[in-house]
């Protein structure tokens, strides 16, 4: 052992020593101090709900609707002499009546309403009641609540109460574990389809069989849609009249899914519930996009369903995923939900990870051709996605440490803007590859343990635990419980890196710390952290492999025998959820085998996506060098594949957009500091698979998905091999006053934008008259999206004003893609995103939708904020006592942070790696 590197081992066991002998920092809760308040009235139950709602419109103030709602309410004997107290949200509470035991004997009731919620004072104090409440309440345009859903056929109606949107529809206690029977007529829906969760009374046309439920899980939709296609004996799926003959791809997709969601849970559809109506309902939503946990309803937003018969194949690889995860909800979801929403990732999770196994399942046993990866689109889009998100402070904790009773909370916790959608599947699918060796899915026993024992009940991650324990104890594991695996994990934010040293040649040491990119203080992680490896001599990253060789909690000696030019590589296939660095002598060896084309297609794609996607992450926190990371991404000169592909655009537009600002703003600076590593990596790419498709022959779908990608980014980054591709493809041959019909679809984001930005206007008439004639709503997104990339700031400004006008000629959903475009396009248009923004928050609130869709906003405005004049200006609105957030003030503050971190690196980083990449000998 040389010196060296006795030296080495001394240095980090006392680093770590010092470390371990210390106590870990408290973390603070992410969900904030008056999050635990408790529930809304303790010692109160509402044995039943029986409700009536009669929708009005075209009134004078809005569609309105009227409610009456009949309680069954019991005190216990401790709080009988308190007031009965109740949630309302925008409800309009006319009359309050109150009786015992029956409605026979009802009287006026004093009540009042304060901050949302109703207080009700009995006339007599007694143990059980029952409340008439008569309201009045709003329809919304959100798709949350009593929604009026408006599309160019028709109008519709829906009722969605996932989360807590009950209280805007009847006054209820609205908690996942406040179990009642309830049940619901509605009346005056003139439409020719009405559904809900249970079948309908004998003899009736509106009123449905009550449910024993927690009012978040009941559901309706009246509506004209067509019955499109039957793909399975029970399942139907509607749609709007002229989405006729787009049918077929999400069609045969379904058939697949529901029956093998019926095999992979153990439980048939149709034994979920003993009142639900026979069929599962598919919709395709025109306007909006939610998530659905209502039982034998599930809406999916029109463009992830109806796709021509030629389509791109980046509609099928968001599409497919999407309508699985939606349908495996009615398991996970409405069959089983959350104790509290603290536990949500639990159900969620199990949701997500069904939807991808029947994905996987699909395109591996299905009628169609093998043509989608969905392993790599499941470490590309699931677990790198996480791994960016979960590296900022703000991220939140999977699972907090107490109950979530406050709706602001409950909204940030389990939303978008949050990790959780993407942690919980990717921790699943980590946990499985450590409990087992691939031929048994100890997260499926879980889950179908799950639905037996907990049938339509709430469930906590302990729940799971045990589930999980179940089996895996009895197969020989009795020394080892599933608690210890998963305890670090879901209370605690964040991830570990894995550092790696090589001793000598016969001994590797590996350690763990807290990754994160702004981590002043440096904290040694206990993450029960699956090793998996392979060595150049070997090379191995089959699916065996991915069953890890030990579970590292803490410094580790592995006894791994390499030559002087032999190198490891951790993380089998990406599918650990964690960082891996290497020593400086490691990283060369890899960079060297990444260089040289014979031994980089040894490594799998996902571990060369890896390898970019740690390496660009580990240096923006300062943990590596920018100038070995750069080198990593230099070696994408030779690379044709998606995932690699993935990792470099979605971690290089990070820096580009911030060193395109650079340059452009700093007088004497060089302009094509960013160009220069687009000549340099696109090379294979551009020799190999190219800009211009041959439509004569059918590729690969993953090459066109990786074309459709790197053009976009290209063409971003004004590669004019690229800008040249886009006008060559724009225009129709044969009508120059025409987009050309024919442009391949995974392409046409990349032209569109690309001419858009050009600033011609003639290209904006003919997509403007594109849009009008384009017959499915995704392409049509496409248009929408890169009218954004214009530089006419009066268009933007334009544009951006009609995503609220009162006749806005764009969907609820359509405003939020338009607005997040916009913002990612430009930093002019950042900046004039961030204007609309600040000066029309309360216009921006009510046509969005939602505060989850206005507060997605935010953070894609956060993430925008590409120097520190835009971050100031951000920072200064976010702070400003008048700036009308009101409710979305925590979510605000939380981009903000995010804000900050960015200018962090900003401040540190940004001048050092534009000298390296202006300095030549890395280029």
């Amino acid at each position: 052992m040389t010196e060296f590197k006795q030296k080495c081992i001394f240095f980090t066991s006392v680093i770590l020593f010092n470390v371990l002998a210390n106590s870990l920092p408290t973390i603070v809760n992410a969900t904030g101090d008056d999050s635990i308040r408790g529930n809304i009235r303790p010692g109160q139950v509402v044995r039943s709900y029986s409700l009536e709602i009669t929708v009005n419109n075209n009134t004078v103030n809005g569609n309105t609707f009227d409610g009456r709602a009949v309680l069954d309410i019991m005190l216990t004997p401790a709080t009988r002499e308190d007031a009965i107290i109740l949630h309302v949200k925008d409800l309009l509470i006319k009359s309050v009546k109150v009786g015992m035991f029956s409605s026979v004997n009802v009287v006026e009731a004093d009540f009042h309403v304060d901050y949302e919620e109703l207080y009700i004072y009995p006339t007599i104090v007694a143990l059980s009641y029952i409340v008439i409440i008569e309201y009045t309440g709003y329809l919304t345009e959100s798709g949350l609540g009593l929604h009026l859903g408006k599309y160019n056929q028709g109008t519709y109606v829906a009722m969605n109460l996932n989360p807590t949107y009950a209280r805007r529809v009847f006054p209820c206690m609205d908690e996942p574990t406040e179990i009642s029977i309830t049940s619901f007529k509605f009346n005056n829906l003139d439409y020719n389809h009405l559904v809900s969760n249970s079948m309908l009374e004998p003899n009736s046309a509106n009123q449905f069989r009550s449910m024993l439920l927690p009012p978040h899980l009941w559901g309706m939709i009246a509506h004209n849609f067509i019955n499109i296609n039957i793909p399975a004996a029970n399942v139907r799926l509607f749609g709007r009249g002229g989405s006729w003959n787009q049918d077929i791809q999400a069609s045969i997709a379904i058939n697949s899914f529901y029956f093998n969601l019926n095999e992979w849970t153990q439980m048939p559809y149709t034994e979920i519930n003993i009142n639900q109506v026979g069929s599962m309902n598919i919709i395709a939503i025109p306007d909006v996009s939610t998530d659905w946990n209502a039982l034998s309803i599930v809406g999916i937003w029109e463009p992830y369903v109806f796709m021509e018969t030629t389509h791109s194949v980046k509609q099928r690889s968001l599409a497919l995923p999407k309508i699985a995860e939606a349908m495996a909800k009615q398991w996970f979801g409405f069959k089983i939900f959350p104790q509290n929403w603290r536990y949500e990732w639990v159900v969620s999770g199990l949701a997500s990870y069904a939807g991808w196994e029947m994905t996987r399942k699909f395109y591996e046993f299905g009628v169609l051709e093998r043509d989608i990866d969905v392993n790599t689109l499941f470490v590309t889009e699931v677990i790198q996605e996480s791994l960016l998100r979960d590296s900022y402070l703000t991220s939140g904790v999977l699972e907090p440490q107490e109950d979530l009773f406050d709706e602001e909370i409950i909204r940030n916790h389990i939303s978008v803007n949050g990790v959780q959608k993407y942690k919980a599947p990717a921790l699943m699918r980590m946990m499985r590859n450590i409990l087992g060796d691939g031929n048994i899915d100890y997260i499926q026993l879980a889950a179908t343990a799950l639905l037996r024992s907990m049938s339509t009940d709430s469930v906590n991650s302990l729940n799971f635990i045990d589930a999980v324990n179940k089996y895996w104890l009895q197969s020989g594991n009795a020394q080892n419980n599933f608690f210890e695996f998963l305890e670090q994990w879901q209370n605690e934010k964040g991830y570990p890196l894995l550092e790696v040293t090589q001793i000598n040649n016969n001994l590797v040491l590996i350690y763990q710390e807290v990754f994160g990119f702004y981590n002043e203080n440096l904290m040694f992680g206990q993450y029960k952290l699956p090793i998996t490896y392979t060595t150049s001599r070997e090379l191995d990253f089959s699916d065996q492999k991915l069953h890890p060789t030990s579970v590292s909690d803490r410094i580790q000696l592995l006894p791994i025998r390499l030559g002087d030019d032999d190198w490891v590589l951790f993380n089998i296939q990406g599918q650990g959820y964690y960082r891996v660095n290497y020593d400086k002598g490691m990283w060369e060896k890899i960079i060297k085998a990444l260089e040289a084309q014979m031994t980089r297609i040894q490594i799998h794609p996902l571990n060369r996506a890896t390898l970019v996607d740690d390496a660009l992450n580990v240096a923006r926190a300062g943990r590596l060098k920018y100038e070995v990371a750069v080198r990593v991404v230099l070696t994408m000169e030779h690379e044709t594949t998606y995932a690699p592909w993935k990792a470099f655009v979605r971690n290089m537009d990070f820096l580009r957009k911030r060193l395109m600002v650079f340059v452009d703003e700093t007088e004497g600076l060089d302009q094509e500091v960013y160009l220069r590593i687009i000549k340099k990596t696109i090379r294979a790419f551009e020799e190999n698979i190219g800009f211009y498709p041959d439509a004569a022959n059918m590729e690969p779908p993953m090459q066109s998905l990786t074309r459709g990608l790197v053009m976009d980014h290209a063409c971003r980054a004004n590669y004019q091999p690229c800008i040249d591709a886009a006008k060559y493809w724009f225009y129709n041959p044969h009508n120059s006053a025409q987009v050309n019909p024919n442009i391949p679809h995974d392409i046409r984001p990349a032209v569109y934008c690309t001419m858009v930005r050009g600033g011609d206007k003639k290209v904006i008439e003919a997509l403007e008259a594109r849009l009008n004639i384009e017959p499915t709503l995704y392409e049509r997104v496409v248009i929408l999206e890169s009218l954004a990339c214009s530089k006419d700031e009066a268009f933007i400004k334009e544009l951006l004003d009609q995503t609220i006008a009162a006749n806005s000629p764009y969907s609820v959903e359509e405003r939020l893609k338009i607005f997040a475009a916009v913002a990612g396009s430009s930093y002019i248009n950042a900046h004039l995103a961030l204007i609309f923004m600040r000066s029309r928050t309360d216009e921006i609130t009510k046509k969005y939708g939602s505060l989850e869709k206005f507060e997605q906003a935010i953070f894609i405005l956060a993430d925008n904020m590409v120097d520190e004049d835009l971050s100031k200006t951000f920072e200064i609105w976010v702070h400003s006592l008048n700036n009308r957030l009101e409710e979305s003030q925590r979510a605000a503050d939380r981009a903000l942070e995010q804000v900050y971190e960015n200018l962090h690196w900003d401040k540190k980083y940004k001048d050092d790696l534009y000298r390296l990449l202006i300095s030549g000998h890395l280029m």
